[in-house]
């Protein structure tokens, strides 16, 4: 797994702490705060999944809202050294920050998110 460091500025305080209320369940995540306008995250996921963390670096207004965004990665995380995924025992449709897959123009190219019924295991992908 790659670890993902996000810092990103809201455009208020109220944004930034929706935002970390929205993923902190997302099965991602390992951290996630607003510190004021700032939101930080720490986030580690597998090879080839990591495109949405990606994005949120280069369109931060389009994926969180946010007014910039700063994404640092490291294949050596000092602590934890590997994570687990953090999935419900009961999956839904919606995903835990709200999304549904099936509306998202990645659906057909993407494995989804884990804590949904969509999700696919890497050999179903594409």
């Amino acid at each position: 797994m790659t670890a993902y460091l996000l810092i990103g500025e809201a455009p208020g305080e109220g944004i930034a702490a929706r935002i970390a209320e929205q993923y902190k369940d997302c099965p991602y995540v390992h951290f996630i705060a607003a510190f004021g306008e700032m939101l930080v995250g720490v986030f580690y996921f597998p090879e080839g999944r990591d495109w949405w963390i990606k994005l949120v670096a280069d369109e931060p207004t389009l994926t969180l809202g946010l007014r910039r965004a700063a994404v640092y990665q490291t294949d050596r995380p000092s602590y934890p050294k590997s994570y687990t995924l953090r999935v419900p025992e009961e999956k839904s449709d919606i995903a835990p920050c709200g999304s549904r897959c099936m509306d998202c123009e990645r659906f057909s190219t993407c494995s989804h998110c884990p804590a949904t019924h969509h999700y696919l295991l890497d050999d179903q992908v594409g």
